[in-house]
């Protein structure tokens, strides 16, 4: 029967390869673009595809049609889709390899498959190096005279990294050339594109955008960069560097008459620029990153991104959301939300401390002192301590709680000292405990201990792999302690080295607002968790999140910002998120006993 369980990225994978015949066999444009529309929703999707077919939910998957769905049944009824089949076999396999080549698209793999036989995956991207260095790609009508050495160039550069970084990873690396850029007379403003611009949680490369009126002095600048190890390429208005940490990095230059159509070309994703394209050319324009052409093929420039996306007759649409999804529709009806912002982050409820006492995980490093700091330099009203639980083996109950108190006697007589110290505006504290949700769904402390806290936030550390009713009725039977306020990074993903567990979300998120319950988005960057594809779907179902910092060190506390952000690419407003709002309005839904 063939394999039965397939992740997302496998299907996304499938769905890519169809795109891509279809494109060179059957020169069927559309359907090609809708497969690669369905493949890219499910690619960035955190809930199981296969899960959402054994829920009858595949017509919710964007791009996911009655026929697309009829093959995905049969793909996870049988392991297999004999039309899949039937169409690969029409072309050389090699190609599907060249695909992941960066700047080779399904017609030049194609092309090049069947030139020169390429016809088994596993070993066609080795052939083609040979090919390039033998200079057999040169010289051959069909190709471009530069493709060998684009080629050569994109293997170069997955071999220098094989997985997408963290955006923390990215940001640290263009934040310092950003500064640099910014700081040059001749550079009136350098801002990164892409995804890193969109803030993904992974970052592909590193695009710079420079706007000038003097380019030749702006391109000579930003070459002069002490982090570039190597020019690889250059030219008037883009340039490709390698930087001595071995990463790459693309600037692209830009008058100011052209710095909105720039921006905008950049910055979304492939479906939603496809999107865009798409209504351009039924109002009988095209678009570029020079400007939009009308009908009569007049150009115009435009300064800034809002006025580019006016002239299309949408609202503007901040970067986070330009993925492709809903918000190009709801630009034309003017239903673009006012997203949540940085500033209006109140407080922090999730950072451990540096008491000391056998927790089941680890402590935190900073003292109260230099995380209040940090807290006042944030304008924050409140902060909450969230120390792990202590450990169950090799304590009695009278231990835990002999630790419980000798941590809040710590916690408050640091606070009282620090209150003395600076007398003016020191934030609430509040004295909470992380608790680990068990297995079986029971919280690892006892009632009479967790009752003490100001709250409790409850999470999974253990037992990944449970099927997703298990965790379902785990996280619910967990939630409905009074004192479980918070529900801590949902999915217990890692990014680049854990999946996210499977649960049955609309049954959790329903749960979570019918009963004051709030779900939090972890600003750790490496796992940004709830994931912005279910803070939507949370959303719908009317419930509310927090968003902390996890911080286990002072200075991780600014890492808040990629929780925001997170937040923003899930659609959240300020109304959306309880550490928006006032002291008052935050103890209020500490104290709730909802529970049905």
């Amino acid at each position: 029967m063939g394999k039965k369980s397939f992740t997302n990225q496998e299907i996304a994978k499938l769905l890519k390869q169809m795109a891509a015949v279809f494109e060179v066999k059957n020169n069927n444009f559309f359907r090609a673009r809708a497969y690669t529309n369905a493949s890219i929703a499910i690619a960035n999707l955190t809930t199981s595809v296969q899960i959402l077919w054994q829920e009858g939910k595949l017509n919710e998957i964007p791009g996911v049609g009655k026929n697309l769905s009829q093959h995905l049944n049969e793909l996870f009824s049988t392991g297999k889709v004999k039309h899949f089949n039937r169409e690969f076999k029409k072309v050389p396999q090699g190609m599907f390899s060249l695909l992941k080549i960066r700047g080779i698209g399904p017609k030049t793999a194609y092309k090049l498959s069947v030139k020169f036989k390429l016809n088994d995956s596993a070993t066609a991207i080795k052939k083609l190096k040979k090919l390039i260095k033998e200079k057999k790609l040169k010289g051959i009508k069909g190709f471009g005279e530069k493709l060998p050495e684009k080629i050569k160039s994109s293997l170069n550069l997955q071999a220098v990294s094989s997985k997408r970084m963290l955006i923390s990873t990215a940001l640290s690396i263009a934040d310092d050339f950003l500064s640099y850029l910014n700081s040059q007379k001749s550079i009136l403003k350098a801002e990164p594109l892409g995804s890193l611009r969109r803030h993904s949680s992974t970052i592909g490369d590193i695009d710079i955008a420079i706007r000038t009126k003097n380019p030749k002095e702006a391109m000579n600048k930003a070459l002069k960069y002490e982090e570039i190890g190597k020019v690889i390429s250059s030219g008037e208005s883009v340039a490709r560097v390698k930087f001595k940490t071995g990463h790459e990095v693309y600037f692209k230059l830009s008058s100011p008459q052209e710095w909105g159509s720039l921006l905008q070309h950049y910055t979304g994703s492939k479906q939603h620029n496809i999107l865009l394209r798409t209504l351009a050319q039924s109002k009988g324009m095209s678009l570029s990153e020079h400007g939009i052409k009308n009908k009569r093929g007049k150009s115009k420039k435009f300064k800034n991104e809002k006025s580019f996306y006016a002239y299309l007759g949408l609202s503007f649409i901040p970067p986070e959301l330009r993925e492709g999804e809903d918000e190009i529709k709801s630009a034309q009806k003017n239903k673009i939300p006012k997203l949540v912002k940085l500033e209006e982050i109140k407080g922090d409820l999730h950072l451990h401390s540096d008491f000391k006492f056998p927790s089941s995980h680890d402590l935190g490093a900073s003292s109260l002192f230099e995380i209040f700091n940090k807290a006042r330099e944030l304008n924050y009203e409140y902060l909450g301590f969230a120390d792990h639980n202590p450990k169950q083996a090799g304590l009695t109950y009278k231990g835990r709680e002999s630790i419980l108190k000798r941590r809040r006697k710590y916690l408050v007589t640091q606070y009282q000292e620090y209150e003395k110290r600076v007398k003016t505006r020191v934030p609430k504290l509040l004295i909470g405990l992380e608790i680990d949700i068990r297995p079986n769904g029971d919280l690892a402390l006892e009632d009479k201990l967790i009752n003490a806290l100001d709250y409790a936030i409850v999470s999974i550390h253990s037992s990944f792999n449970q099927d997703r009713n298990k965790t379902t009725k785990r996280i619910l039977s967990a939630l409905k302690h009074p004192k479980a306020v918070i529900l801590g990074h949902p999915t217990g993903r890692m990014i680049n080295k854990r999946s996210s567990i499977q649960a049955n979300w609309g049954e959790i998120f329903t749960f979570c607002a019918k009963n004051n319950k709030i779900i939090e988005v972890n600003a750790d960057p490496s796992r940004l968790d709830l994931p912005s594809d279910l803070i939507k779907q949370a959303i719908k179902s009317n419930a509310k999140f927090i968003i902390n910092s996890d911080g286990h060190h002072s200075s991780q506390m600014k890492n808040i910002k990629f929780g925001v952000w997170t937040a923003k690419k899930g659609w959240s407003k300020s109304k959306d998120i309880l550490n928006t709002q006032s002291l008052a309005e935050l103890i209020n839904v500490l104290n709730s006993k909802a529970v049905n």
